[in-house]
Formats: structure tokens, C-alpha cells, sequence
């Protein structure tokens, strides 16, 4: 078996260069594990070659092979000043917890900080590192992972971080603030937003080249084990 995590921080993290999503793993790791996995289930249907591959990885209606990652939120307000909180039997089982405190600053913006604290996945009570002043109002964040049955070999592992890398690299091309127009004037001045559109789009269709590519030495591989050990072995 396979941890979704494992290919979400070893084979999709490093082929993309996103700030958010670096800080979000540093903040809350269980909002970033929900974020990225919502990126590679989108992802993993351009998994197509050998057309066996969507199968191998997902299962079927009958036989799934995928159980996909869970996830919740939740919010509470201290009563009193308190070290630890229990978030109730609904929260129980989740690997990973983040808590952060919220407040709102005079302009009215909502203002997330971490603070350090465990998780107990068997009693749902999260204990924080210092005494937390009552009326204060907590954030939680939590994550349970999921699995794919196969033991994913690293090519095919890293082939999912190139599908990653497609749906990412689509989702910025296609981001609303950076294709809007917008009003030139002495405080702001727009670059040249065709270029700009023509090299995010040049930048994607070579992602998705290098993933065909990766796609047809994979399925090559496995036509040539397939012909040395007359049988099919992914």
C-alpha cells in the first residue's frame, strides 16, 4: 500500500513553486494535505497510458483500490483559560490536527496564527503548549490520509507528480486577477498581458509533452518486462 501523503510531499511538491501552499504546510499541515489532494484527484485521471494504469490505480466499482483522504474543520470558543480542548467523538481518528487562533484586527480582516499543540486520535483532545485565555476563539483543521493499495514503484509515483504539475500549472494559466484587465494609471502599470498568456500557455503544453513522454517510456517498460518475463508486472 501506498500513503496518498507520501506522493503528495515526495513526487508533487517539488514540481511546483507555490508560496501559498509552502506557507499553508508550515501553518496548518492538515488544510495543505486536503489542498494538495485536491489537486491530484483531479490529476489522476490524465494517468492514461497504458490505459490499464486508471484501473491499477483507482480499481473498480466492485474492487476499488483508492481510499481517497478525509477531512474536517471545526471551530470553539474557550469557555475559560485552558491547556487542552476536546473536540468531541465526531473528530476521533484523524493523523494529522492543526489549531490556529483567530482574531480580527481593526480594518475587520480575519487573522489565522498557528500555535503549538498534539492531537490524541484516540480521545479527539488537543493540548496546546501554553495555557490558552478563555474567550478565546480556535481554529481546527484535521486530516486523515488515504491509500492506494498498490505499492506504487517511484515511476509511477513520479509520473502522478507530472500529472499534478499539469493540473497546477492549468489552474494559475486560467487564474481570473491574472487574465482580467485592468486600469492603467501612474501607481500601476500592467505588463504586456498577450505575452504574458502566450508564455503560460507555451508553459503548460510543455508540461504536458514531458508528461506524454514520461507516459510512453513507462508503457515502452512495461511491453519490454512483459516480453522478458511473459507477464505483466506494473
Amino acid at each position: 500500500m501506498t500513503p496518498v501523503l507520501k506522493v503528495l510531499t515526495e513526487y508533487c511538491s517539488i514540481y511546483v513553486d507555490d508560496i501559498n501552499l509552502s506557507d499553508l504546510a508550515s501553518d496548518d499541515p492538515a488544510l495543505y494535505g486536503r489542498r494538495m489532494w485536491e489537486y491530484l484527484r483531479v490529476a489522476i485521471p490524465l494517468f492514461q497510458i497504458p490505459p490499464e494504469m486508471q484501473e491499477y490505480l483507482l480499481g473498480t466499482e466492485t474492487n476499488p483500490k483508492l481510499t481517497v483522504p478525509t477531512y474536517d474543520s471545526t471551530t470553539i470558543t474557550l469557555s475559560g483559560d485552558s491547556d487542552s480542548v476536546d473536540l468531541g467523538a465526531d473528530y476521533k481518528g484523524y493523523d494529522i490536527c492543526s489549531c490556529r487562533v483567530r482574531s480580527v484586527n481593526r480594518a475587520g480582516d480575519v487573522i489565522l496564527t498557528p500555535i503549538e499543540s498534539s492531537y490524541d486520535a484516540e480521545t479527539a483532545i488537543v493540548t496546546f503548549s501554553t495555557t490558552i485565555a478563555g474567550g478565546t476563539v480556535l481554529d481546527f483543521d484535521l486530516y486523515k490520509d488515504g491509500q492506494f493499495i498498490e505499492d506504487l514503484t517511484p515511476s509511477i509515483m513520479n509520473i502522478l507528480g507530472i500529472c499534478f504539475q499539469c493540473v497546477w500549472q492549468d489552474r494559475f494559466n486560467t487564474d481570473w486577477l491574472s487574465i482580467v484587465s485592468k486600469v492603467d494609471d501612474k501607481s500601476f502599470s500592467e505588463q504586456n498581458r498577450a505575452n504574458k498568456m502566450r508564455a503560460d500557455t507555451e508553459r503548460l503544453n510543455q508540461v504536458r509533452r514531458k508528461l506524454a513522454e514520461e507516459m510512453r517510456r513507462f508503457s515502452q517498460n512495461l511491453y519490454y518486462k512483459q516480453i522478458v518475463n511473459n507477464k505483466i508486472e506494473i
